[in-house]
């Protein structure tokens, strides 16, 4: 013998309705939580916290076009200094180059990466040869005054084997890598800031 349920079926609906609606809203709520406790991403390299904005600039590449924040602010950008006339400069650019290289694997950042050297010295012909090298890569030259304030903001020194900055989306630097990890270290780096930019940024008004 079978007993007649005591609630009618549009009582049961509403039952299973309501423990559907609070499951999907601690689904969300434990979501929301998490990203908001969430650590941002473990590199070798510096984390700057919140990310910081710089001033503007403008340097050009040797053809004449110009790179300024906006450009800056169109993708992600691995950037550093040398002297392009000089070993260092030359090794920096090779550098760029693999860390580039190796974040095949990842190709959306690959696709968005921009690698800037910006040299120096004004040597444009040299500038010319080295840009040939990498869609991806800019080799920047500009006015002694644009070059010292790029430089002060970033707080470039003179170190024998200069930092290579990172800069996400929106023009915001995110990172200091170390110009002394190989390259197989700073792509990894680069990799972890990319899947964690949404940590990196949640900081940014």
């Amino acid at each position: 013998m079978f007993l007649r349920s005591r609630h009618n079926p549009w009582v049961r609906l509403a039952f299973v309705l309501g423990a559907m609606g609070l499951f999907l809203l601690g689904y969300q709520w434990g979501n929301e939580y998490q990203r908001r406790h969430a650590e941002p991403p473990a590199i070798n390299g510096v984390l700057v916290q919140p990310p910081a904005a710089i001033p503007g600039f403008r340097l050009e590449d040797p053809l004449g076009r110009p790179f300024d924040q906006e450009t800056l602010a169109a993708g992600w950008t691995l950037l550093t200094f040398g002297d392009l006339s000089g070993a260092q400069g030359q090794l920096a650019i090779q550098r760029l180059i693999d860390v580039y290289n190796r974040v095949a694997e990842e190709a959306d950042l690959q696709e968005v990466l921009r690698l800037v050297l910006v040299t120096t010295t004004d040597a444009p012909n040299l500038a010319r040869d080295f840009a040939r090298l990498s869609p991806a890569l800019y080799v920047l030259w500009g006015e002694v005054e644009e070059l010292k304030r790029l430089g002060d903001a970033l707080g470039a020194g003179g170190e024998a084997e200069p930092a290579l900055y990172v800069f996400a989306p929106g023009g915001y630097l995110v990172a200091l890598l170390s110009g002394r990890d190989d390259g197989a270290v700073l792509a990894a780096d680069l990799i972890a800031l990319y899947k964690g930019v949404h940590l990196l940024l949640r900081e940014v008004k």
